[in-house]
C-alpha cells in the first residue's frame, strides 16, 4: 500500500520513502527490496543535472543509499551500477559518499565470490580513489577476512592502500577512515607495513592539516579515555593523537618525536588499536568559540552517541550525561543511557527514571527529549508509561510540523514510529493517527518508518551502519 501510494510523490520525496520500504523488506521480501532500491537509485539518477546544489547532494546520498540497499540481496548488481557514481561536487572536498557504500558492499562481493572477488574490488577502490577518496574504512574490514585464507594476497592489499594515502585527492574525512583501517587491519601488516603506514598517515596530517585555514574558525575534539576526558583545540594534534596507538607499537621512536613536536601529547592515556575510542568532535565558527557554546555544541553533539555508549560502558555513558549543564539536553542524554544503565544500578536507574517521568509532566521537554524517554522505557519493560509517552511525543511533533521547526520534526517522529512499530505493532488507533496526517509525503514516510520498525527483529533483516 505504502509503496503503491508513494508513486503520487515528487521524486525525492518518493526516493525517502523507498528507501525504508527496501530496508524494511530486507525481512521479509528480498526480491521486493532489490527492486525498490533500484526503483530508488533510478528516481535520484533521473535528477542528478539539476541546478540546484542541494538537489545535486540530495541526489548522490539517494544513489549511494540505493546501492547500499541492493548490496543487501544483489552485490553483483550493485558493484555495476558503482562505476555509474561520479563524486557529488556538493560533498567534495568534506567527504566523498561513494565510500559508505563500499563498506558494504566489498564485504559482501567477499562473502559471494570470495578470493575471485578481488579483482572487481580493486577495480572499485581505484575508480573511488582517482576522483574521490579512497575507501579506507571498507578496506580495513575486509582484509582481516582475506587473511583468513590468503594472508599473502591481505598484505598486498594493506600495502595499496598505504600508497594511495600519499597520492589520492585531498578529502578531508580521508584522515579519520584513515585510523579506521589501521584498526582492523593492523593484526595483518608485518612489521615493516606497520612503521610505513604510520610514517603515511602522520606525514599526510601533517603536510594538509591547517586549523581553520579555509573559514577562519576552530576544531574541537573530545576523547573520553577510560580515566581521563581529554579535549584537543585543533585538527592536526587531534590527528595524531589517534594514531599514536599505532605509532607506539610500530615505531617508538616516532612516539617520542611526536610527543616532543606536540608536548600536550605527552601525558595523555592511549588507548589499545584495537578499541574504537569514544570521540567527538565540533566545529566553532569566527566567534562561536567561546568555552560555554564550545560546551554546549559538545553535550548536543553527545546525543549521537550515548545509547551506544552505554551499551560498551554505561558507567561512563552515564558520568558524560550526568555532566550537561543544560536541562534539556541533560535530560535526553540520562534517557538514552537509562536502559543500559539499569543493567549495572538498578536502584539508581530507578530514580533517575522517576525524575525524567517527572520532567516529561512539564512545559519544557522537547520532542527529542519525548522520544528518547518513550523508547527508554519501552526497552526497560515500562510498557504503559512508554505509550503514554509516545502519545504525548506525537501530538507535540504534529504540532510542530507545519511550524518553523518541520524538518526537524518529522525526523523525530520517524524515529518514534520506527520505536513503536518495533515495540507496540498492531494498535488500530496509532495506525489511524498516521493515516490522518495531512501532508502525503510526511504520512507516508511516517508508515514506512513504522513498518520497518515492525520487522527490525525478522530473520534476514538488515540495514545499513
Amino acid at each position: 500500500m505504502v509503496h503503491e501510494q508513494s508513486k503520487q510523490l515528487e521524486p525525492i520525496e518518493r526516493a525517502e520513502v523507498l528507501n525504508e520500504l527496501s530496508i524494511a523488506a530486507t525481512g521479509v521480501n528480498r526480491k521486493a527490496s532489490g527492486e525498490w532500491a533500484v526503483e530508488m537509485y533510478d528516481l535520484a539518477t533521473n535528477r542528478m543535472n539539476r541546478p540546484e546544489k542541494w538537489e545535486q547532494m540530495t541526489c548522490a546520498a539517494q544513489r549511494k543509499n540505493a546501492l547500499t540497499v541492493l548490496s543487501f540481496t544483489d552485490p553483483a548488481g550493485a558493484a555495476q551500477r558503482f562505476f555509474d557514481l561520479e563524486p557529488s561536487a556538493g560533498h567534495l572536498p568534506d567527504e566523498d559518499p561513494r565510500v559508505d557504500l563500499s563498506r558494504h558492499l566489498f564485504v559482501r562481493l567477499w562473502e559471494k565470490d570470495a578470493q575471485p572477488s578481488l579483482p572487481l574490488i580493486r577495480r572499485l577502490s581505484d575508480f573511488t580513489a582517482k576522483t574521490g577518496e579512497y575507501p579506507y574504512a571498507a578496506m580495513g574490514t575486509l582484509i582481516p577476512e582475506v587473511a583468513r585464507v590468503n594472508r599473502r594476497e591481505a598484505r598486498t592489499l594493506f600495502a595499496e592502500a598505504v600508497r594511495h594515502m600519499r597520492d589520492e585527492p585531498r578529502i578531508h574525512r580521508t584522515l579519520g577512515a584513515y585510523v579506521n583501517f589501521l584498526r582492523g587491519s593492523w593484526p595483518t601488516a608485518a612489521r615493516k607495513q606497520r612503521r610505513e603506514a604510520v610514517k603515511a598517515g602522520v606525514l599526510r596530517v601533517e603536510q594538509t592539516v591547517h586549523d581553520g585555514e579555509r573559514t577562519g574558525g576552530r576544531f574541537y575534539f573530545e576523547y573520553y579515555a577510560s580515566r581521563d576526558r581529554v579535549r584537543l583545540e585543533g585538527e592536526a594534534i587531534a590527528r595524531i593523537y589517534e594514531l599514536l596507538p599505532f605509532v607506539d607499537e610500530a615505531d617508538a621512536m616516532l612516539g617520542k618525536q611526536l610527543r616532543d613536536r606536540y608536548p600536550r601529547l605527552k601525558d595523555l592515556e592511549v588507548g589499545p588499536v584495537d578499541k574504537i575510542p569514544w570521540r567527538a568532535g565540533v566545529f566553532a565558527a569566527p566567534g562561536r568559540d567561546t568555552p560555554e557554546l564550545v560546551q554546549r555544541a559538545f553535550d548536543r553533539h553527545h546525543l549521537m552517541f550515548l545509547k551506544a555508549w552505554a551499551q560498551e560502558d554505561a558507567n561512563r555513558a552515564a558520568a558524560i550525561a550526568l555532566a550537561v549543564k543544560d536541562q534539556t539536553v541533560r535530560e535526553t542524554a540520562l534517557a538514552l543511557v537509562l536502559p543500559s544503565y539499569a543493567r549495572v544500578n538498578q536502584s539508581q536507574a530507578e530514580a533517575w527514571q522517576a525524575e525524567l517521568a517527572r520532567y516529561a509532566t512539564q512545559s519544557g521537554p522537547s520532542l527529542e527529549f519525548l522520544v528518547a524517554l518513550s523508547e527508554a522505557d519501552f526497552r526497560s519493560g515500562y510498557a504503559e508509561d512508554a505509550r503514554r509517552l509516545a502519545r504525548q511525543a506525537w501530538k507535540r511533533g504534529v504540532t510542530q510540523l507545519n511550524g518553523k521547526t518541520g524538518v526537524e520534526s518529522l525526523g523525530e517522529l520517524q524515529k518514534l514510529e520506527d520505536i513503536c512499530g518495533h515495540y507496540w505493532f498492531g494498535d488500530e488507533s496509532w495506525y489511524a493517527e498516521m493515516s490522518r496526517i495531512p501532508d502525503a509525503a510526511a504520512r507516508l514516510k511516517l508508515l514506512a518508518s513504522y513498518t520497518r520498525g515492525a520487522v527490525r527483529s525478522r530473520d534476514g533483516y538488515q540495514e545499513p551502519t
